[in-house]
């Protein structure tokens, strides 16, 4: 009996051998397990360096396949080589040859059988250049997004503009699509993904707080021929149109317009920063604040705060500008009035209109004068020049003088009776100073013999004692 319980056990480990050894021979091929695939190509029977050299062969002949980016009837194309992309040939053959040669062996076992019967995809390891991506999706972020226009009233015929929906591109969700497609390697096409922005305020809402006349309106002018200064002056403006405040409501010109980057529609174009003219990006935002601070005073609203420019300002009289720099400088004023108003402004041709619409117009008039100003006048600052021969001397750049100006509101009934004198600001403008090169100083002969310097006379624009009567609509 005992010798037969030991042959049954000796034929048992017999077939538990061979058993073993048949289940386990997967475990020990010498090529890439069969279903196993590198996104679209198949990997299943070759071996590591024929792996390597497959995807070598891949990138030569998919290299400048694009990827295809649309958005209703407008596609755009990036480029592989515009974004540096490429396959590491090398690390994704090691992870394609590691597949079910890792883990325990049940695992590997279970992984092999899988993709035998189902398939299974390692992706590849691929790289690109980041930020070249970010660069393009910023520029086709401003060809695709449109920002959303609130109902207005026409400041030409007072009629009712109704209101427009915006758009905006899911620049997270895009580059998650387009990260998918690389890895995919297929190329292939992305509809974008662009979602509606809606109004703040609706032809509805008009209509349900009665405004519908006309206060006060201010014009300044541009120059066209400076494209980015003009994109960003009409930028500027688009965000402020519509713009409701009810009554006791501030206004906060940095928060309406938001902050002046490249990702937010803005461009490099010249601004005033510590009293010089230097490029900037959004570089025209203050012209808009400006036109509106006129606006405002115009309509008898209380100024919050504003400050003005280091350097007087061609668009607008001195006393009637208000600087703005994001997070640092902002222009607010309040709704003081017992009903709501609403901001339109509007770019035509060279013009920028800005007007402040109500309930009714002013029963008063609002004059805005110089109350009283004074020139300063520029300093010399002598610079030496060795080409220069000795003792002469040229105007580099000529001076021009800075101010010191009070600015007052005046409101009178349609009486012509005054009801009220304010100040609404003390401003000073710092001069320009005369810029002179000076050669080296002349010997004593040559020094009788050359004439005295005379300081070039400053012209100070003559202002009229009161600035002309800006109107207002009653």
């Amino acid at each position: 009996m005992k010798r037969w319980a030991g042959a049954i056990l000796a034929v048992m480990t017999i077939i538990a051998g061979i058993a073993g050894f048949w289940l386990s021979r997967p475990l020990f091929a010498q090529t890439v397990y069969a279903g196993v695939t590198i996104g679209n190509i198949e990997a299943g029977g070759k071996t590591r360096e024929e792996i390597t050299q497959l995807l070598i062969t891949w990138q030569k002949d998919h290299q400048t396949n694009p990827l295809l980016l649309s958005y209703e009837t407008t596609t755009f194309r990036i480029e592989p080589e515009n974004i540096d992309y490429t396959v590491d040939a090398e690390i994704t053959a090691d992870a394609v040859w590691q597949f079910g040669r890792e883990g325990p062996w049940w695992d590997r076992l279970k992984n092999i059988h899988k993709a035998q019967t189902e398939g299974w995809s390692i992706p590849p390891k691929v790289k690109y250049n980041e930020t070249k991506l970010d660069s393009i999706l910023v520029q086709l972020q401003d060809s695709v997004n449109r920002p959303p226009r609130n109902a207005t009233l026409s400041l030409q015929t007072g009629g009712i503009i109704a209101e427009e929906e915006g758009r905006q591109l899911d620049l997270d969700t895009l580059k998650n699509w387009i990260e998918t497609a690389l890895i995919r390697m297929d190329g292939g096409s992305i509809v974008l993904p662009v979602m509606p922005v809606k109004p703040e305020i609706t032809t509805y809402d008009l209509s349900k707080n009665g405004i519908k006349e006309l206060v006060a309106m201010y014009t300044t002018s541009f120059n066209t021929d400076d494209v980015n200064r003009t994109a960003n002056v009409r930028l500027s403006a688009q965000k402020i149109n519509g713009k409701l405040l009810y009554p006791g409501q501030t206004f906060s010109y940095n928060d309406t317009v938001g902050p002046r980057e490249k990702s937010q529609g803005f461009k490099e174009a010249m601004e005033i920063i510590n009293g010089e003219f230097v490029p900037g990006i959004g570089g025209g935002v203050c012209q808009v604040s400006s036109t509106l601070y006129n606006a405002v005073i115009l309509a008898g609203l209380n100024i919050v705060e504003r400050t003005n420019h280091s350097k007087p300002l061609a668009y607008v009289p001195l006393g009637r500008d208000a600087t703005v720099v994001y997070n640092t400088l902002d222009f607010k004023f309040v709704n003081d009035s017992t009903s709501p108003v609403m901001i339109m402004a509007e770019t035509v041709g060279n013009k920028l209109n800005v007007g402040i619409f109500g309930q009714r117009a002013l029963d008063k008039n609002i004059d805005v004068v110089i109350a009283s100003e004074r020139a300063i006048q520029p300093a010399i600052v002598k610079k030496a020049d060795p080409e220069l021969a000795p003792g002469e001397k040229k105007v580099e750049k000529p001076g021009k003088p800075g101010y010191e100006v009070v600015v007052m509101r005046v409101i009178r009934d349609n009486y012509g009776n005054e009801l009220k004198r304010e100040v609404l600001s003390r401003d000073k403008y710092a001069p320009d100073n005369t810029i002179v090169r000076v050669g080296p100083e002349p010997s004593p002969v040559q020094a009788e013999k050359q004439p005295a310097f005379k300081t070039p006379p400053v012209i100070t624009p003559k202002v009229p004692e009161k600035m002309p009567k800006t109107t207002n609509r009653q």
